[in-house]
């Protein structure tokens, strides 16, 4: 099993990421951390686990999406299943054991499970559409697949590469919730900010808050209730939808460009 994280210049919240990918109960993985160029600390941060799962590849130039490094990792995979998890989402440590009990029993080429959706401050809580970091696929149907350029797609890449996987070869739901997800566009400038905190918390949670699913579900239970919405608006978006135009808004709200 392979599981790789792509990542740019966030090594506060890559720690996080990396601790939950290394915790699985599934433990005959590799992780691949993988930079799209990064220039920040994010190199020494793999390197302080010292753990020999890890291996630390860092792209010469900057693609501008988790396409870029994503399609790297495709080539460097060694394990016959790829799970992605983003560097600034959290796992559970069952995670993975769920999604590899699950395509063994019904012989699935793709998987995913349950995400929660989390805004700042804990205000919106939510299931959206499953991300990536929720994914799991066979190496062979991911290199059929292939990561395309954002600019060149209308789709954000991981949605385009999801939606085309599975129109080869269906996808398996587990629901079970095993991954937080922190929307980095719904944080503005967070790649200028590059906070970790809230990551961090469900960390601490996740290893020392006795029955911390069941309060999780709760939560969001009640947060559902309350019927708020993502904080997420950019506007009317043109039509039609030019290539590139989601990823590039994205970028805007996260200050990258």
């Amino acid at each position: 099993m392979s599981v790789v994280i792509p990542t740019y210049n966030w090594s506060a919240a890559l720690h996080y990421s990396i601790r939950t990918a290394l915790w699985q109960t599934y433990s005959n993985v590799e992780v691949l951390v993988v930079g799209d160029c990064c220039t920040d600390d994010s190199e020494q941060v793999v390197s302080s686990f010292g753990d020999p799962r890890l291996r630390w590849h860092n792209l010469p130039e900057n693609s501008g999406s988790q396409a870029g490094p994503n399609s790297a990792a495709l080539d460097l995979a060694r394990g016959d299943f790829i799970a992605y998890l983003g560097h600034d989402d959290v796992w559970l440590p069952t995670h993975l054991a769920w999604l590899m009990e699950g395509v063994a029993q019904k012989g699935s080429q793709l998987a995913h499970t349950l995400t929660e959706w989390i805004g700042p401050h804990g205000k919106y809580r939510g299931y959206l559409v499953a991300p990536i970091s929720s994914y799991l696929h066979e190496s062979q149907l991911g290199r059929e697949v292939g990561w395309r350029d954002y600019r060149e797609i209308v789709l954000g890449p991981d949605y385009d590469f999801i939606q085309r996987a599975d129109e080869r070869a269906g996808t398996l739901a587990v629901p079970v919730l095993t991954v937080f997800k922190f929307p980095s566009a719904w944080r503005k400038n967070s790649y200028v900010e590059k906070p970790s905190h809230e990551q961090a918390a469900y960390v601490r949670r996740i290893e020392s808050e006795r029955g911390f699913i069941y309060r999780e579900l709760m939560a969001l239970r009640i947060a559902q209730l309350k019927r708020v919405k993502p904080p997420l608006d950019f506007g009317e978006p043109p039509d039609p939808l030019p290539p590139g135009w989601t990823v590039t808004q994205y970028r805007k709200a996260r200050g990258l460009e």
